[in-house]
């Protein structure tokens, strides 16, 4: 990956996005999916946090026991309940269409979605980035906005940006990845697959990217073990292949969760959810070189 769009380069967002705004509506259409069907809402965020953007607000119910990426959470109940004087920008915000008109309002706070975006935009430090993640060119807040057709976005100065198109160019420059789009448009798994098809390993679907008897040391698959172990001091996962599974949900689109949740607890069990075993078996070749 080229450094000038990773952390702490010189590259930021808006310039990959050709944009001088620093308001930006991203559209992801995975966002629209609720109930049963929800999966993969956050797969969006390991680009956004290739620019360094690690500051994020999402609801409660995405942050459900793994990431595969670190970042720094408040969540959308707090914004409603507490209000936004706090919080810090740039951030990352992911607001779904329903989430701004439909049940999960809550008119008893004195904050719902819809007021806390207008308020993070009106009191949003100048040139601050912010970044509303959602699942539609034209988000509408008719309680906020009351010409009718007209989007909140058509208020503030903003550019709106298809996630796919990003992902595709930042591949396209960037990551020499062995996965098809269509397997994932998540960034983490093709950055995974990059690493290993440049290793001459196997990279051409998600579950052996995974295969932890076989991969290298310094992989980002072992990122989410180490992750879990550090979260997870009280072994509550352990022999619950199920709810990594269910985890992995909020980053993966579709197919084989249950098989890298497999995976993925084999060898947190044969290390005993201990960080020091874990390194060990992860350094195990180069200890003996």
């Amino acid at each position: 990956m080229n450094s000038d769009t990773t952390k702490g380069g010189t590259a930021t967002l808006p310039n990959f996005g050709g944009t001088r705004d620093t308001f930006l509506v991203i559209r992801d259409p995975q966002l629209a999916k609720g109930g049963t069907q929800a999966r993969a809402q956050l797969r969006s965020l390991p680009l956004l946090a290739a620019f360094g953007l690690e500051r994020v607000a999402h609801p409660e119910i995405y942050d459900n026991g793994l990431r595969l990426v670190d970042y720094d959470l408040v969540t959308n109940e707090n914004l409603r309940e507490h209000g936004v004087a706090n919080v810090d920008f740039p951030l990352v915000h992911y607001v779904s269409q329903e989430m701004l008109t439909g049940d999960l309002q809550d008119t008893s706070r004195p904050y719902d979605d819809q007021d806390v975006i207008r308020r993070l935009l009106q009191e949003r430090p100048e040139g601050a980035l912010y970044v509303l993640v959602t699942d539609t060119y034209g988000p509408q807040m008719p309680r906020i906005t009351r010409n009718p057709g007209k989007s909140f976005i058509d208020e503030f100065e903003s550019t709106v940006i298809d996630y796919e198109g990003l992902l595709k160019g930042f591949l396209e420059e960037h990551v020499d990845t062995g996965l098809p789009l269509s397997t994932t448009q998540n960034l983490y798994y093709h950055q995974v697959s990059a690493h290993h098809k440049q290793a001459g390993l196997p990279a051409g679907s998600i579950p052996e990217l995974f295969d932890y008897t076989q991969i290298p040391a310094d992989s980002p698959a072992w990122d989410p073990l180490e992750y879990l172990i550090r979260e997870d001091a009280d072994n509550v996962l352990e022999g619950f292949s199920q709810r990594i599974r269910e985890a992995l949900r909020s980053w993966t689109e579709r197919g084989p969760t249950q098989s890298v949740a497999n995976r993925m607890l084999d060898m947190l069990e044969l290390v005993e959810f201990e960080p020091d075993r874990l390194e060990q078996y992860r350094y195990r070749h180069e200890e003996h070189q």
